[in-house]
């Protein structure tokens, strides 16, 4: 058998950061992307199918895994915009028929249902369907035991929505000013209530100007709620690079993992295929709550991978309702590995939305790597636009090598340090601030 450079060949007599036997298998990544580039809603039969098929590829190559198992809410983001939709025409009906305090109730309602949903991860809204959801995840720890553990993270479904990501912004921009006019309209029906026997002027000033703010809450309201709640009767994403090729480099991490010849002496390494992350990070948010952190931890989540553009890092991460730094020392150091292996640095970008929040949310350093498509820019997902034509699938591999780099450099204590750090104490902070944030919050929890 011949050896061969790139791809899971190593030439005799070269001197790579990790090393795989040449009678290993090479990995098909075209059968992999083939996996992971079919529609794939969370709740539907073609998520299982695909979960089913990755378990099945990780049992022929060899490689243990389990499964973790929560509970689902797969209708999350269509139940909230059918409830925004008709809470909202409820309230415009309230505020033009002069339903009068009843109109507070509904807009209260109507705020209620949604927000606390996303804001506070309470079902209000969106339990109808609710089921099991299954995370794999794939996990290897060094033969003298572990000191530190990385989790490289990245998920399996796909979404697909009326408007792609900068189309939806637009709605998303002014959610905080849909909110306040929504009670604002509440308090303007009561008020045109109690004002209606007592002063008839004042009160048809007051209908007045309720009327009129319907039409911007309506505009609002369907725009949101249509973009949340109709994408599964469209022509569906294909989720090829959102986020199936992330998934395909982490199982060809995987498989690089479980053939060195010289396994990584330090580091637990946790690989993690999420569900749930189309649906608010379900998947991501269920697997930081239920499993305990013994070892100091960072997190390195995959999005919109092996794309023909550069590499970059996002330094935010959150959702409609806030954002959140990821972590300036894991962004730094995996902009090294990526300069490292193929000669650029990755670049600073943000903010975005991904299972990176879950782990900042825990108190995990975290960063989250990507790539921008040279002519979609970071346009174009959940759209029929993100199908396999715009996967490089030479970028598979050479995403495999850069994860390869940044593990070797954690595992070796050699992380970049940010500019400001420079001694050994300071480059230690990564690995010694998980467990002091948990102290914290334990001691917290116990006041």
């Amino acid at each position: 058998m011949n050896c061969c450079r790139g791809g899971d060949r190593v030439c005799p007599g070269e001197q790579p950061h990790w090393v795989t036997p040449c009678t290993v298998k090479m990995i098909d990544y075209h059968e992999l992307i083939a996996i992971l580039s079919v529609p794939r809603p969370n709740g539907s039969a073609a998520l299982q199918r695909t979960s089913r098929a990755l378990q099945d590829w990780l049992s022929q190559r060899g490689l243990p895994f389990r499964i973790h198992t929560f509970r689902l809410y797969p209708y999350f983001f269509e139940s909230i915009g059918v409830w925004i939709i008709f809470s909202r025409t409820l309230l415009a009906l309230a505020v033009w028929l002069r339903w009068g305090w009843l109109a507070l109730l509904i807009a209260i309602l109507g705020v209620i249902g949604g927000t606390l949903d996303v804001a506070l991860n309470l079902p209000i809204v969106t339990w109808p369907g609710a089921r099991r959801g299954e995370n794999i995840l794939i996990e290897f720890d060094p033969p003298a035991g572990a000191s530190q553990e990385i989790v490289f993270s990245a998920h399996y479904d796909s979404k697909t929505e009326l408007f792609d990501h900068f189309q939806r912004m637009f709605f998303i921009l002014r959610l905080r000013f849909g909110i306040v006019l929504t009670v604002l309209l509440g308090v303007l029906g009561l008020a045109e209530g109690l004002l209606r026997t007592q002063s008839p002027t004042y009160a048809n000033l007051v209908f007045g100007s309720g009327l009129v703010l319907t039409f911007p809450m309506l505009f609002l309201a369907f725009g949101l709620g249509l973009n949340l709640s109709t994408g599964r009767l469209l022509q569906p994403s294909q989720g090829a690079v959102d986020n199936g090729a992330a998934c395909a480099i982490l199982l060809g991490l995987a498989d690089r993992l479980a053939n060195l010849k010289s396994p990584i002496s330090n580091t637990k390494v946790t690989i993690a295929l999420f569900t749930g992350e189309e649906v608010q990070m379900q998947g991501s948010r269920a697997f930081v709550r239920d499993r305990d952190w013994p070892l100091p931890a960072i997190a390195l989540n995959l999005e919109v991978m092996a794309q023909d553009g550069g590499y970059l890092y996002w330094e935010q991460d959150g959702t409609a309702f806030g954002l959140t730094p990821t972590t300036p020392e894991v962004s730094a150091a995996i902009a090294e590995a990526v300069k490292q292996v193929i000669g650029q640095p990755a670049r600073p970008a943000g903010p975005v939305n991904s299972d990176g929040f879950s782990f900042i949310s825990a108190g995990v350093p975290t960063g989250v790597l990507g790539t921008f498509d040279s002519r979609l820019r970071e346009a174009g997902f959940h759209r029929p636009t993100d199908n396999l034509g715009r996967v490089v699938m030479s970028r598979l591999p050479e995403g495999v090598e850069i994860l390869g780099r940044f593990l070797q450099n954690y595992d070796q204590g050699q992380l970049v340090a940010p500019a400001g750090l420079t001694n050994p104490a300071d480059r230690a902070w990564i690995r010694q601030s998980m467990p002091s944030r948990l102290q914290e919050r334990d001691r917290e929890g116990m006041q």
